[in-house]
């Protein structure tokens, strides 16, 4: 092809040096932000999350990033697959939660007492 030059020999000079880092520096800068915010979110995770009996159970907190990027790639309907959400967790740990189930206890009417979520006096 005639008259067509490499894009690398379109740009000046003066602005190829700078250019070239901007590149390498803004990776760097989204490499230390996406591990800053994996930390973050492990730190986060490691609190103590209550839940009643399974309802209300925080299992996870996915990086917006991770989300989108595995929604794009793979389709969003990968998070409603367990077999790919546990080797997500299993390959991002920092991302499980820490969540515990709290004891319920009922009050029935008609009885004296109270029970627990087993039935069993209290």
């Amino acid at each position: 092809m005639v008259g067509i030059q490499p894009i690398h020999e379109a740009i000046p000079s003066d602005l190829l040096k700078p250019m070239l880092e901007e590149f390498r520096s803004g990776w760097e800068l989204r490499k230390v932000q996406a591990h800053a915010q994996k930390k973050l979110i492990g730190q986060l995770n490691q609190q103590l999350h209550k839940h009643v009996d399974g309802l209300g159970q925080l299992s996870m907190r996915i990086p917006v990033d991770s989300y989108h990027y595995w929604g794009q790639r793979l389709g969003y309907a990968c998070w409603k697959d367990k077999g790919f959400v546990k080797d997500f967790l299993r390959d991002n740990p920092e991302c499980k939660t820490n969540s515990k189930a709290e004891n319920t206890t009922l009050l029935v009417n008609g009885t004296k007492g109270l029970f627990d979520q087993f039935g069993r006096s209290i």
